[in-house]
């Protein structure tokens, strides 16, 4: 789909594109590669490519197959970005008849796009422009006149190229769903794309429903059994809360302190006990249902997860379970990511502290930990890119460059990308997977913080109990997972239904109808993982930026469940490279390339000959 132009074409896959990269993420990576002109261009131009795509089983039975990903060239990596979600959006763009959506170019004005069984239209969206995503819902539902209308859409901060700014996605009544990461809301905001709106009434096919009902129905126990998932499907992602501050996990004071006693306030435990949680939601065919709904504003939302518990609580220094609720609302009303939200915020409040920004940089706001109201008025405008707010609408890094005098010390990123709320210092291969993550700092692909609190993996041959606090064996473990997440992200599986790797395998083949055995699937997973390492690399990414903020190899905290630690990230990441068939510094050597069939993706991004 053209904006520029208007132009909308239908294709068809292909056999062998679906049989070399799956699907989801996997395709994404691929029609990015070959449709933008060069990769060194500009992220919020016209050229870039904008992906929605919904994995290989989105849509179908098998449990916890609601995720789609969008993906871009990044304007806050300024290399490989991608942003997923799940909810009723993808499923119900396959039942429309389509894998995915391909936007480039830009329109001259504000459009949004109505796609409904097998047809696409560009209708104009110039009385949406400035609405926030709630109200963006309820105007395209009423235009439409059928209130089953999915909607993924963008606020102002997606409007105002935010480089931190989300896409949203199952809005109302219980929502929404958010793609948070790497800015996938400005470069949709940079083509005047307001929102994609998907109606289908017709079905995924399953080549053989009764062979999958039967691994489904064997599944079911298995999954619903674990500790993780019961935590889940109690409380949330909030749930784990308490297990992860035990841990030394749970970042506090812009991951300088180990202790916070407000921590007991705002765990999920807390939420439901202080009747703040309502009600119980969950994405489709998903039997954990993790998603939970508060009400504020006198509307249905959803709960704030842990990440935003930790990135706009513990990590500001507040313990306030009703601005939490709050807070997570008013990011999503604007289309802001909350965890680049709060740790720009950090930085800010860190340097405030420091001296090196003061109230002539911040308009005469002064920057408090703890400031619940400052908080709020910073989300405003950052949301709507007003004075200071707009410095901080960049995210971190680039605010540190705007700001100078020394402030990038004390920004939490990697690659560009915020930190997540997982402290290396207590799982030190997260400390690898956070610098060797594609889109920068990654706590999902890969997750490997569950396979140091215990998590065994015996499909993967990871057998035995893995000490978080060793460095060593980390590198092959933490390579395959993110490799296996390539596969998951492809499939379209949220990773919180925890399917055996050789489930996976059978349910795609007897879904599709197309072969695949573990050892295809983790080639083709490797396949993807470096066709975007290989992005990165002709965008100038190298050794040096697999790495993670100083502050996690030199600076143990004092107290706390990862008292004393830091990372030992180099011996990590030298058996990573090793294992991935890296070269010293961090790329692909030859013999890989040709072995996962990528020379020609390779030549076009000018790395080989």
């Amino acid at each position: 789909m053209d904006l520029s132009s208007g132009k909308i074409e239908q294709r068809k896959l292909a056999y062998e594109d679906v049989d070399k990269f799956l699907g989801g993420i996997g395709l994404a990576v691929k029609i990015i590669i070959e449709e933008i002109p060069d990769p060194r261009i500009d992220p919020l131009s016209p050229d870039n490519i904008l992906v929605f795509m919904t994995g290989a089983l989105t849509g179908s039975p098998v449990y916890g197959s609601s995720r789609y990903v969008v993906a871009a060239k990044s304007p806050l990596t300024m290399a490989w970005g991608e942003s997923h979600i799940a909810g009723y959006w993808g499923p119900e763009l396959k039942k429309s008849g389509f894998d995915g959506v391909v936007v480039k170019g830009r329109a001259s004005s504000p459009v949004y796009l109505y796609i409904h069984d097998g047809v696409a239209e560009i209708r104009d969206a110039s009385k949406l422009w400035g609405l926030d995503v709630f109200e963006t819902d309820e105007s395209i539902k009423k235009e439409i006149g059928d209130s089953s209308v999915k909607v993924a859409a963008i606020g102002p901060a997606g409007e105002n190229l935010s480089r931190i700014a989300c896409i949203a996605s199952d809005i109302q009544p219980n929502g929404p769903r958010i793609g948070g990461r790497t800015g996938m809301g400005a470069v949709m905001g940079s083509k005047n794309l307001k929102a994609i709106a998907v109606r289908g009434s017709g079905k995924v096919r399953v080549k053989d429903v009764q062979r999958v009902s039967s691994i489904l129905s064997r599944l079911l126990p298995l999954i619903m059994s674990s500790p993780t998932a019961q935590i889940l499907a109690a409380f949330g992602t909030a749930g784990e809360v308490e297990e992860f501050y035990e841990y030394g996990d749970m970042p506090i004071k812009n991951f300088t302190v180990g202790e916070f006693e407000g921590y007991k306030n705002i765990t999920g435990q807390s939420f439901k006990e202080k009747g703040i949680v309502v009600d119980v939601y969950g994405c489709w065919a998903c039997p954990v249902k993790c998603w939970k709904v508060v009400e504020v504003d006198g509307r249905r939302v959803r709960a704030p997860e842990y990440e935003t518990i930790a990135s706009l609580g513990t990590l500001l220094m507040i313990d306030d379970p009703h601005y939490l609720a709050k807070v997570s609302y008013l990011c999503s009303k604007y289309g802001l990511d909350t965890i680049s939200t709060g740790v720009t915020i950090a930085w800010a409040m860190e340097c405030f502290e420091k001296g090196l920004i003061t109230a002539m940089d911040t308009g005469g706001l002064e920057l408090k930990w703890g400031d619940k109201e400052t908080v709020l008025k910073l989300i405003e405008m950052m949301g709507r890119r007003i004075g200071f707010g707009s410095v901080l609408a960049e995210g971190c890094r680039q605010a540190s460059r705007i700001i100078g005098r020394g402030t990038e010390e004390y920004c939490m990123h990697v690659k560009g990308t915020e930190m997540p709320m997982h402290d290396p210092r207590a799982f030190k291969g997260m400390g690898l997977q956070y610098a060797t993550s594609n889109r920068g700092a990654d706590h999902l692909y890969g997750l490997f913080f569950r396979i140091e609190q215990g998590q065994r993996v015996h499909d993967l041959k990871i057998y035995e109990r893995v000490d978080r606090f060793t460095y060593r064996g980390k590198g092959w473990m933490v390579a395959t997972m993110e490799i296996w997440s390539e596969v998951l992200e492809s499939m379209g599986l949220c990773k919180f239904v925890d399917i055996p790797p050789a489930h996976v395998a059978g349910l795609y083949t007897y879904v599709t109808g197309i072969k695949k055995l573990l050892p295809d699937l983790l080639k083709i997973g490797r396949r993807i993982f470096t066709l975007k390492r290989l992005f990165n690399i002709a965008n100038g990414v190298t050794k040096e930026h697999d790495t993670i903020p100083k502050r996690f190899l030199r600076e143990p905290l004092k107290e706390g469940g990862s008292k004393d630690q830091v990372v030992e990230l180099e011996p990590m990441l030298k058996e990573y490279y090793e294992y991935m068939k890296w070269d010293e510094n961090g790329i692909p050597q030859k013999e890989v390339i040709e072995e996962l069939g990528l020379k020609e993706y390779a030549t076009k991004l000018g790395i080989m000959t």
